[in-house]
């Protein structure tokens, strides 16, 4: 019986992502994830925010420009995108995570690990937050608020909405993603993802 596939269990995980990953035609999984296949060298190369990976097939081992291996939660997100993506233009059309497959499933852990500490970080420094933002690549939405896109992997952009408080009202937040995200990725990578993009944003705070 085939265990299901669960952050809980990161070992596993991984190793089923890589499973699933050495059977791909490396060409096609190129051509739907926008990934740049180097065929002499048998690598899938592409970026993750401003930060370039090389994604060995078939053995899914995965190391920056600079040879330093990714860290396990990454490495997982980036094979299952790999096996995930099936080529399926962006709509620009955002939507809340509830609105994924199951994800009223995992509507907590995502406010929990994604939602709660951006707000966390940003919540009364919307100017940082932009500047945090803009810093890693993200650019301006068209959202009420503040909302910032960071594209995140070739096909995976994801907004950040920050709508600051006042005396009346405390800052709240949301973070929205493209309406073909499932395309990409299974919906608890959602859940995780965000969080990788906030430590990045945080640490431009000096």
């Amino acid at each position: 019986m085939t265990k299901k596939r669960s952050f809980m269990n990161i070992d596993v995980t991984q190793e089923e992502a890589i499973k699933s990953f050495s059977a791909l035609d490396p060409g096609l999984t190129a051509e739907r994830s926008g990934a740049v296949f180097d065929q002499d060298n048998s690598t899938l190369n592409l970026f993750f925010i401003n930060q370039e990976y090389r994604v060995e097939h078939p053995s899914g081992k995965i190391t920056a420009e600079d040879g330093t291996p990714a860290s396990q939660y990454l490495a997982i997100i980036i094979l299952h995108y790999l096996a995930t993506a099936d080529g399926t233009p962006l709509t620009e059309r955002w939507v809340a995570y509830r609105h994924l497959p199951g994800g009223d499933i995992y509507i907590d852990p995502f406010k929990k690990r994604a939602v709660n500490p951006f707000l966390k970080t940003f919540g009364d420094k919307p100017e940082q937050f932009r500047e945090a933002a803009t810093a890693i690549g993200g650019y301006e939405a068209s959202t009420s608020g503040i909302g910032m896109v960071i594209p995140v992997l070739p096909r995976v952009p994801i907004c950040f909405v920050l709508w600051p408080g006042d005396e009346e009202m405390p800052s709240s937040a949301n973070i929205l993603f493209d309406e073909v995200a499932p395309s990409y990725l299974p919906t608890e990578d959602y859940a995780h993802l965000p969080a990788i993009v906030n430590g990045l944003m945080k640490k431009q705070l000096g």
